[in-house]
């Protein structure tokens, strides 16, 4: 890919951009949230055409013009938000849109070997091909759409985000799977926000700030320092200084709270002025927990305190107006109103019972400016 550049409307997401990955070569493709690497991955996946630039494939031109071509032509994009059919099985997942057939019938005999055999290649031979895919662990369909992509004889594989929902032991088996994959000849674009698995498992990597390619090179030997510099474009010391800070009264208490499943026995302090973190392994209960003190799940036992108010649950436009925000990992479902516009979705927290758009839309502005939101208008939908 050479000086590809992408705009929509004033928005310039792509403005030439280079990358090239070799056979049998991991790159990694880095850059912070917003930076364009899922624009980038979407031109050579035939979800976008580029405004600019050229790309080739194996030395010959390439310009898909969608991703039915794409996956033709050998290139096929693991999404961070996997894309299979849940209701159907693994073995109709895997070669969904390339189904084998005799004269106008489907040959299931000659489906189901591809299926097992792209399996095999993925090192899951022991799937049951009827299984139904929407009940099976999210590492599993991973598998599942790695193996879609090795049936159709993929060259290049793009993961995006591939461990983000992952627990430690899946995420080793998915390194083993990469690896394999790559001594087999394939040429793989990781994207990942994980510098440690960058540094584990890639060979080379690109950086790309605000749409353009700022860094390259080798993974081994060049320091995670500076790489954190080339994604934020200034030096790391600057990244988080130390802000005086002065802790005050207590603004949240937590005390053994329980929810239908998780948590168990949950219990935080929070006062004014401080950062908490909570840490633990996926399936741990951290989400569970939010969602209980937020009021999106049930709480069956403990207390929740927020300043002088003390309850067992409440609903979320309770929480809403007790000034309590929370920012969910499903932002598609649950952190956003997709159909909406920015300002709609910047302010419909706090709408007021008299609504006059136009101070919906100048608190709309302030509010994305302040949060660098990239856009060509706040009424644009989501």
């Amino acid at each position: 890919m050479e000086g590809i550049k992408k705009r929509f409307g004033a928005t310039n997401a792509l403005d030439g951009v280079d990358l090239a990955v070799s056979k049998g070569e991991v790159l990694a493709l880095i850059g912070e949230n917003g930076a364009g690497k899922s624009t980038l991955m979407k031109v050579l996946s035939g979800v976008h055409a580029p405004d600019e630039g050229v790309m080739t494939l194996d030395g010959q031109p390439y310009a898909p013009r969608n991703p039915l071509e794409a996956r033709k032509a050998g290139v096929a994009m693991i999404y961070q938000e996997l894309s299979l059919a849940p209701d159907l099985s693994i073995a109709e997942n895997i070669l969904i849109g390339e189904e084998p057939r005799k004269g106008p019938f489907l040959d299931w005999r000659e489906l189901r070997r591809k299926a097992a055999d792209a399996l095999a290649m993925v090192g899951r031979p022991d799937l049951p091909l009827d299984t139904i895919v929407g009940g099976l662990p999210i590492a599993v369909q991973q598998l599942v759409e790695i193996a879609r992509a090795v049936a159709i004889g993929s060259r290049v594989l793009v993961l995006d985000e591939p461990t983000s929902s992952l627990a430690r032991a899946d995420v080793e088996r998915l390194f083993t799977l990469v690896r394999r994959l790559r001594d087999e000849g394939h040429a793989i674009v990781y994207i990942s926000h994980f510098l440690e698995e960058v540094r584990a498992l890639t060979d080379h990597y690109v950086v790309i700030r605000d749409g353009k390619t700022v860094g390259t090179g080798r993974t081994e030997g060049t320091p995670e320092s500076e790489i954190i510099s080339m994604m934020v474009g200034r030096d790391v010391s600057d990244l988080y200084p130390r802000s005086v800070r002065t802790v005050g009264e207590p603004i949240l208490h937590i005390h053994d709270l329980a929810g239908k499943e998780r948590p168990k026995k949950a219990s935080l302090t929070l006062h004014r002025g401080e950062v908490v973190g909570i840490a633990g392994v996926v399936g741990a209960g951290r989400t569970e927990f939010l969602r209980s003190i937020f009021g999106l799940d049930p709480v069956q036992n403990g207390t929740i305190r927020i300043a002088s108010n003390e309850d067992r649950g409440a609903s979320v436009g309770h929480r809403w107006r007790q000034g309590v925000g929370m920012v969910s990992e499903d932002r598609k479902t649950e952190g956003l109103a997709l159909d909406l516009s920015i300002a709609e979705n910047l302010t419909f927290t706090k709408l007021p019972t008299l609504v006059k758009p136009q101070k919906i839309k100048e608190d709309a502005e302030t509010w994305s400016d302040r949060m660098a939101v990239k856009r060509r208008s706040v009424d644009q939908s989501i």
